[in-house]
């Protein structure tokens, strides 16, 4: 075979390797001209991501602490382990009182077998009750104190461990209150949340139970092998040959059990997305008149579910009871064995001796059917750790803050030569430059997505520019302490967020040290008195979550009451009306010059006819500020907002004559 021969068959072995291209239209219903949805979300479903809500919940099988993990485990295990322990550290007494506790409980849990066979073979069998009392006095005493003691421990534990976990939370919730916009850009509000929830949590039942359990269950195991020997050697070979076989069983049926309850999560997922969209998309489903459409798929979903949930649940089922089996099959064959040995005489076997040694066995063996659960457990809490530690190792955005203090500014602002981008490869702002006098209005129009948010962003600091420089008072802002320089700067924006708790209170949160009179006066100013003294409690009405029994004027109307209360030096307006009606469009504008008097302000406007006044107008298109001047000098320019403009303008004439 020649050179070029076997690079032919080289190719054409290539080629039947590689993988064919994917068919758009393989789920394309050429008979129906229909797409197939079924195929489609089957193939959607088989290569969506679950293991955010994998990590969010956790399966368990029957039994306490029998906790299934479902997430994945820690990148750096001993890391995470050695920081929860620094965490703990600060409670090393009530750890040693722990400690403590679960050494007595054990050891003295560990003498009951033996005290058994004592008072089987001294006194029962030689009918002396007496001292048969005494050793249930003995027992009885044994297991107050142990119930005492265990008490003791598992309160000391829940103490500290709730501690630890406030402190977790507390630092992660106050390094979320640090940390950049930019975060909250890149991750999603829902994993944020499941950080400082789902995760501490899984912490929090890591710390109580693993503690306690894990060292107890170890303490057991060597307590209770030592007096097996010490009981009888052969008798505890019987029980250690089997506990191979119960280890490589739980391994095993534990590890099907996780593939269980991993698919069981993985369709619950899929159902709870479905629910979520039903709800929040209930108006269009209403409007196209899909409620069969989404019954059935809830309908299929929901038996997919139940097929994977009765899976999992047969296999976690299957654990318990195999053990027992196998618990009460050592039993049996301690009881033969013993009396074979006993009745061959070649080792000194007692009645006490074998009814110990089946007590010991179910000591020794209990630890071990637990350590896979428990092990579980342990790498769960780790990994939640380790999400919400990731966190709170965040770099924040005070970090390099500047030291400049402002009490009050001027209002001049500059942007020089400014260019920034959200993605360093992908740039939203090229070279602007402009200058807003003080007390001075700046209008700044453009197209959605050229960029006019960004430079009020900028402004702000929630993101630092890449090359060039913004000043305010002809002082670059990175020098101001990014506290001092937003308190001095005002933003009413187009959505505005609005706190559970009163009209009040959603209103003195741009002073809390304001009096009473000055919020009624904020509120007066901003036209918004009159519809919250109509509501049922007036000032003290309750606000929903969001604001949501509100409309969004009076939002709108609230937050710029809060926005005068808080008196800044620089005024930022991002399309406050764009969303209300014209009506109340005419009391926010009202407002708002009140707002702006003496003030330096930047507004961003669809509606150029309500930025007619502003002192200077710059337009933005594709992160370039391509024409500037008044609203006049910029008609007579006839460029690009001489087309905005008169585009919106045509519109008006035609609404107004139709």
């Amino acid at each position: 075979m020649n050179k070029q021969e076997k690079m032919k068959m080289k190719k054409q072995e290539m080629m039947k390797n590689m993988k064919k291209p994917v068919d758009p239209f393989k789920e394309y219903d050429h008979k129906n001209n229909v797409l197939d949805k079924i195929k489609i979300k089957k193939r959607n479903e088989a290569t969506k991501d679950y293991s955010k809500e994998m990590n969010k919940t956790q399966g368990r099988s029957r039994g306490p602490g029998r906790t299934m993990y479902l997430g994945g485990k820690a990148s750096d295990t001993r890391g995470t382990a050695l920081r929860i322990w620094r965490y703990l550290g600060k409670y090393q007494a009530g750890l040693i009182v722990v400690i403590i506790g679960v050494i007595l409980t054990s050891a003295l849990g560990a003498l009951i077998p033996w005290l058994f066979a004592k008072a089987i073979d001294d006194y029962i069998l030689l009918s002396d009750f007496s001292g048969a009392v005494n050793i249930a006095m003995i027992l009885v005493f044994i297991a107050l104190f142990t119930s005492i003691v265990r008490f003791i421990a598992r309160y000391t534990m829940a103490i500290i461990s709730q501690r630890t976990v406030k402190k977790i939370r507390k630092d992660a919730f106050d390094k979320l209150q640090k940390l950049s916009v930019n975060y909250y850009d890149t991750n999603q509000a829902g994993d944020i949340v499941s950080r400082i929830t789902n995760d501490v949590d899984l912490i929090s039942n890591s710390l109580s139970t693993f503690t306690i359990e894990m060292f107890g269950s170890v303490v057991t195991l060597i307590v209770s092998l030592f007096m097996m020997f010490y009981v009888n050697w052969a008798l505890a070979i019987v029980v250690i040959l089997f506990v191979p076989i119960m280890v490589f069983f739980t391994m095993k049926v534990s590890k099907v059990t996780r593939k269980g309850f991993v698919a069981q999560q993985k369709h619950l997922g899929a159902l709870n997305s479905i629910t979520e969209e039903s709800i929040s998309g209930l108006k269009i489903i209403k409007l196209y008149s899909q409620e069969s459409e989404i019954i059935n798929e809830y309908g299929r979903k929901n038996e997919e579910l139940r097929k994977a949930g009765f899976k999992a649940q047969v296999w976690a089922g299957v654990i318990m009871p195999v053990i027992n089996f196998m618990n009460n099959f050592i039993y049996l064959l301690i009881a033969a064995m013993g009396g074979l040995l006993a009745i061959s005489g070649k080792v000194a076997i007692t009645v006490g001796d074998i009814s110990a040694i089946t007590m010991y066995a179910r000591q020794f063996i209990r630890p071990i059917a637990n350590l896979a659960q428990l092990f579980n457990s342990l790498q769960q809490g780790l990994a939640g750790a380790e999400r919400v530690f990731s966190l709170i190792d965040e770099e924040d955005e005070y970090v390099g803050d500047g030291d400049v203090e402002v009490e009050k500014f001027n209002g001049c602002v500059q942007f020089n030569d400014v260019t920034f981008g959200y993605v360093k490869d992908k740039i939203v702002l090229k070279n602007i430059s402009f200058e807003a006098p003080a007390g001075e209005t700046v209008a700044i129009v453009g197209p959605t997505g050229s960029g006019k948010t960004t430079i009020i962003n900028l402004l702000n600091r929630f993101y630092d520019i890449n090359s060039g420089s913004i000043e305010i008072d002809n002082i670059n802002i990175n020098t101001y302490k990014k506290d001092d320089l937003r308190n001095k700067i005002g933003v009413v924006l187009q959505d505005t967020n609005l706190f559970s708790g009163t009209v009040y209170e959603n209103i003195i949160y741009g002073d809390l040290t304001a009096s009473k009179d000055k919020v009624i006066n904020a509120a007066k100013m901003a036209n918004a008195y009159d519809f919250i003294m109509k509501l049922p409690h007036g000032m003290d009405s309750e606000v929903y979550e969001g604001g949501q029994n509100f409309s969004q004027g009076e939002r709108q109307l609230i937050s710029i009451a809060r926005t005068i209360l808080s008196d800044p030096d620089i005024l930022i307006l991002d399309e406050a009306t764009s969303n209300v009606d014209t009506r109340t469009e005419f009391k926010i504008q009202e407002s708002m010059r009140t707002l702006m008097k003496g003030r330096t302000s930047f507004v961003i406007a669809h509606r150029l006819q309500t930025i007619r006044n502003a002192h200077k107008i710059i337009v933005i298109n594709d992160g370039m500020l391509i024409e500037s001047g008044t609203h006049h000098e910029l008609l007579e320019y006839k460029g690009f907002y001489y087309d905005l403009y008169t585009t919106q303008f045509k519109d008006l004439v035609k609404d107004l004559e139709g």
